[in-house]
C-alpha cells in the first residue's frame, strides 16, 4: 500500500474548471495543483484566463506544464457552439468543476423581469447543462470521472434582501446534479452548495455594503467567520476524490443551517 494513496488520488488527472478564474476558482486550482492534477481553466475573458494562469505558474513554477486555460463565453447566444469549441481545444478530461456565474444578482422580487432572469439563468444553469451534455464525448464512462456543479445554501436557507432568483437557481442546480448522476451513470455528478463565502462575487454590494453584510452574518453563524475560498475548495476536492459519492449536495456554510 502506497504511503500517499490518499494525497495522490488526483495526480495526473485532467480537471476542467469552468468559470475558474475568480477567487474560488483560483483556490480550487491551487488545491488541485498541490494534489498533482492537470488544471485547465476557462472563463469568458481571455486576458483574465491568461493572467490567472500566469499567476498560478508563478506560485507553482514546477507545475507549469500542468496549467493551461481557454476563453469560453457562456453568456453569448452561441453558448453551445462556444462550449463545443472549448472541449475540442481541451480534449479528454477526468473531471469537470462548474462554478461559472457573474456577480450575485440580488434583485428585489418587484424588480424581477424576464430579461434579468434570462441573463443570470443562462450562465448559471443553462450553460451548466450544456457543458454536461457536451462533456459526455470527452470523459470515460466510469466512476473515476465526475462533474461537480455549484449551487448554494440559499436553496434551503432563505435570506432577506432580493434572493428569490438565486434561490430558484440554487434549488435547480441541486436537482440537476441528482438527475445527471442518474442519467450519466456511472459518471459521478454532485453539487457543492456554498454558504456566504468571501469572493469577488459580492462586488456588486460595494465595499461598505459587503462589509456590513458579512459582519451581520458573522454575528449569527457558529464559526464567527464567513467562509474563505480555501475552505470551500476542500468540498470540491472531496467530490472529485470520493469514488462512492454521486448525486449528493455537499454543504459548506459556516453552520448557517443551525441558526
Amino acid at each position: 500500500m502506497s504511503p500517499s494513496q490518499f494525497t495522490s488520488k488526483l495526480a495526473g488527472q485532467r480537471v476542467l474548471l469552468v468559470g475558474g478564474t475568480g477567487g474560488l476558482g483560483v483556490s480550487v486550482a491551487q488545491a488541485l495543483i498541490e494534489h498533482g492534477a492537470i488544471v485547465i481553466l476557462s472563463s469568458s475573458r481571455e486576458h483574465k484566463v491568461k493572467d490567472v494562469c500566469a499567476a498560478l505558474v508563478k506560485d507553482y513554477p514546477e507545475a507549469e506544464d500542468r496549467i493551461s486555460g481557454y476563453a469560453c463565453d457562456l453568456a453569448s447566444p452561441s453558448v453551445e457552439t462556444n462550449i463545443e469549441e472549448l472541449f475540442k481545444r481541451v480534449g479528454e478530461v477526468n473531471h469537470i468543476v462548474y462554478m461559472a456565474g457573474d456577480r450575485l444578482p440580488m434583485i428585489p422580487l418587484e424588480e424581477v423581469t424576464l430579461e434579468k432572469w434570462q441573463k443570470c439563468n443562462q450562465v448559471r444553469t443553462i450553460a451548466s447543462i450544456l457543458v454536461a451534455k457536451i462533456s459526455i464525448g470527452y470523459m470515460k464512462k466510469d466512476r473515476h470521472s465526475s462533474i461537480t456543479l455549484t449551487g448554494g445554501s440559499i436553496s434551503e436557507k432563505p435570506i432577506a434582501g432580493g434572493w428569490s432568483m438565486l434561490a430558484l437557481i440554487g434549488a435547480g442546480l441541486n436537482g440537476l446534479a441528482r438527475q445527471l448522476a442518474f442519467d450519466l451513470a456511472p459518471i459521478r455528478v454532485n453539487a457543492v452548495a456554498p454558504g456566504v463565502i468571501e469572493t469577488d462575487l459580492w462586488q456588486g454590494m460595494g465595499e461598505e455594503g459587503k462589509k456590513a453584510f458579512f459582519e451581520d452574518h458573522e454575528r449569527k453563524i457558529p464559526t464567527d467567520k464567513v467562509g474563505q475560498p480555501e475552505d470551500l475548495a476542500e468540498a470540491y476536492l472531496y467530490c472529485l476524490k470520493d469514488l462512492n459519492a454521486t448525486g449528493i449536495v455537499v454543504h459548506s456554510n459556516s453552520g448557517a443551517f443551525l441558526v
